[in-house]
């Protein structure tokens, strides 16, 4: 850890992934993609596109899930409301003009096989890319969804991705799953992995967005 890194031992560990995980993040939120997609300068099979990268990312990660369902480290944050695998499967029968689904590019082809090569005796690991989706999607994924809105024409109906149904309040649900992510039971060493495996899962979120532009 570098001394820009460094937080303070008595540091809440959501506070520690938020600060020690920024620079990736500020990365794939400012990759070029996103920041035409979200400028309106792109159009809305460039969006579609992008739905289409998530319905795999996500199949990895619900599926990947029922693997780490017992784990005590994961007992405060797994929750049904948070699948998006049918929400994300409506949207695109929605907006596909009847072509078949995009197949994976390589990048997210990489995530996805990062999701299923996680070691059973790393929920860690898991959680943290269940971190960084869900509480990306209840934080910046509202924003991609009004502005793919406004600027590409998007029918109200045809953005369940960013709906949660029955979580109606994000900003205190996403208090309580940090204070869950503070709570969990993760050792030393599973912490230090959780960030590792965070800043990659951005690198990856990042590299997803690229291989679309």
């Amino acid at each position: 850890m570098t001394a820009v890194d460094a937080v303070p031992t008595d540091t809440a560990f959501s506070t520690r992934v938020k600060s020690q995980t920024q620079d990736a993040h500020d990365e794939a939120e400012n990759s070029p993609f996103m920041g035409d997609l979200l400028g309106g300068k792109l159009d809305r099979d460039a969006y579609v596109s992008l739905l289409e990268q998530y319905l795999h990312l996500y199949r990895a990660l619900e599926a990947t899930e029922a693997r780490f369902a017992d784990s005590p480290e994961l007992a405060g944050v797994l929750d049904p409301r948070l699948d998006r695998v049918a929400a994300l499967e409506a949207d695109l029968a929605d907006l596909r003009t009847g072509t078949a689904p995009a197949a994976a590019t390589p990048a997210t082809r990489t995530y996805v096989d990062r999701l299923a090569a996680l070691p059973q005796d790393a929920p860690e690991r898991y959680f943290a890319h269940h971190y960084l989706r869900y509480l990306g999607d209840l934080s910046g994924g509202q924003v991609i969804g009004r502005l793919a809105a406004r600027h590409y024409d998007l029918p109200a109906e045809s953005l369940r991705t960013w709906r949660f149904e029955g979580i109606e309040k994000h900003k205190p649900y996403k208090d309580q799953y940090r204070a869950a992510l503070d709570a969990a039971p993760l050792t030393e060493a599973q912490r230090d992995a959780f960030v590792d495996e965070a800043r990659a899962g951005f690198i990856l979120a990042k590299e997803l967005f690229d291989s679309l532009a």
